[in-house]
């Protein structure tokens, strides 16, 4: 488990979501919500034996983030440092997608070679 890439990527996207929860000086809903994302995240890492499962779970928090950047850009369009860290996990949680998938792929084709 631990060995798979996909598993850094999503334990250092809850690095960076619980940190961005403790950072964000906005509203205690949005520090509410990273922590919770950052939950799911880490969470993320133990469905290792069901990688659709897993894909999917790592759209829930990059679709969170976007949503948050978006109704961000609309109130507050100047940003400081610590905003921009959903904008890192997003893109970890883009890479643990992406490499999940292609584990994925792999175990179906030797499935297909038996």
């Amino acid at each position: 488990m631990i060995q798979r890439i996909q598993t850094v990527y999503l334990l250092l996207a809850g690095i960076v979501l619980g940190v961005s929860a403790v950072m964000e000086c906005g509203t205690l809903w949005v520090s509410v919500i990273m922590a919770i994302l950052a939950v799911i995240s880490l969470a993320d890492i133990f469905l290792w034996k069901q990688r659709p499962t897993q894909a999917l779970v790592c759209l829930v928090p990059m679709a969170v983030v976007i949503g948050y950047y978006v109704m961000l850009a609309v109130r507050q369009p100047l940003l400081t440092w610590y905003m921009a860290l959903p904008l890192v996990a997003v893109l970890l949680l883009f890479l643990a997608r992406k490499a999940i998938l292609k584990d994925e792929k792999l175990v179906r084709s030797l499935d297909r070679i038996r």
